[in-house]
């Protein structure tokens, strides 16, 4: 016995010194107003369901204790049935708990709403339109006339409104310490309205699963002052994106020219894992099959790292919209070829632009 109990208080001081492990816990340590108010949100429903939790546990273990065979002195009622005032308590205590905790999730549900806008006035809005490629994020903001791949900047305590597409499977948009996640599917748009209050750099990824590169697709979503906003888009449209550092290390964006249909076809990360295509040779070498062998060679293995941050100093007019209505072509009686290769299509249909200045690739201050 003595030893369980050593083992059990062993388990339970790991488990509390683990829990430091992660750093810091994003979700109860909120910074922007949508944020804190789910967080406020999250921490006063546990606050309310412990007002049943501890008080249950404490009874079990109190009732164990009194009416344990060794005590001679404890009720002995077998033909004890029924109690109204223990009716009230079990019953009219939860469904008052269970009332209140509605109320917070309809009211929470309005308030923290990500399709309601956090401006007065819609002219106070960033407007940021967000598309996830196969293992990337790429953002484009149509009113600056700007695109960056994996990295995401916004003046601190502007409203902002993204507005949230993918190119491939679904996925999940989430900055934990802005606001909750939302979706991103393809042929639909979805709204994420956040804000944040002061500057900072804060951790953004994907978090719904979709593929071999998934754990790649994390971005910093940078909250600047409006006047490092207003340079740092300067900086871009000026093609000079290659002079910003992007992280602790040194290392400096790529800075390319025009995001076209045709430049974004190719923003797609390979075909099958290594480790697939791999496979496929074998077994096409086995069975003889020249064509399956020539069509299993010529594909391109997923990036075992994530894209480096890119800066588009220009974008093509209607981009985000021509991502989304690439999809749509089966609600309009043609069938849809898959969205790449859609894309590529209108691509070669439209009017040539000239080529863009692809100024640097990236490098890296610190050698690498």
């Amino acid at each position: 016995m003595r030893q369980k109990t050593l083992a059990v208080l062993s388990l339970l001081t790991a488990t509390t010194l683990l829990t430091g492990c992660g750093g810091d816990i994003v979700l109860l340590n909120s910074e922007g107003p949508v944020a804190q108010g789910l967080s406020g949100l999250m921490v006063t429903a546990i606050y309310v369901m412990l007002l049943v939790v501890i008080p249950s546990i404490i009874m079990a273990l109190w009732f164990g204790w009194k009416y344990r065979k060794s005590n001679k002195d404890a009720d002995y009622q077998p033909n004890w049935a029924h109690s109204t005032a223990i009716e009230i308590v079990v019953w009219g205590i939860p469904i008052i708990i269970i009332a209140f905790l509605a109320y917070l999730a309809y009211k929470g549900s309005h308030d923290y709403d990500p399709y309601k806008s956090r401006a007065a006035d819609s002219s106070e809005e960033l407007t940021i339109q967000v598309i996830a490629e196969q293992f990337k994020w790429i953002f484009i903001y149509p009113e600056q006339n700007i695109a960056t791949i994996n990295e995401v900047r916004f003046p601190e305590q502007q409203p902002i409104a993204f507005r949230i597409t993918s190119n491939f499977t679904m996925n999940s948009f989430f900055i934990p310490k802005l606001a909750g996640q939302i979706y991103a599917m393809a042929g639909m748009q979805t709204q994420l309205h956040l804000s944040a209050d002061t500057t900072g750099v804060y951790r953004g990824f994907s978090a719904n699963y979709s593929g071999y590169g998934f754990s790649q697709m994390y971005f910093k979503a940078h909250s600047v002052t409006k006047a490092q906003f207003d340079e740092w888009v300067n900086t871009i449209k000026a093609g000079k994106g290659n002079t910003i550092v992007v992280d602790d290390k040194g290392t400096t964006a790529i800075q390319k020219g025009l995001l076209d249909q045709a430049e974004f076809a190719t923003l797609k990360d390979g075909d099958r894992s290594k480790h697939q295509i791999e496979a496929l040779v074998k077994e096409a070498q086995r069975k003889g099959d020249t064509e399956a062998l020539e069509k299993a060679e010529a594909m391109k293995p997923f990036p075992n790292k994530p894209t480096p941050v890119t800066y588009y100093s220009s974008v093509q007019p209607d981009l985000f919209k021509t991502v989304i209505n690439a999809y749509m072509s089966n609600y309009h009686g043609n069938t849809h070829a898959g969205s790449h290769e859609q894309v590529a299509h209108e691509a070669a249909a439209s009017v040539e632009v000239p080529a863009s200045q692809d100024t640097a690739t990236a490098k890296t201050v610190a050698g690498e």
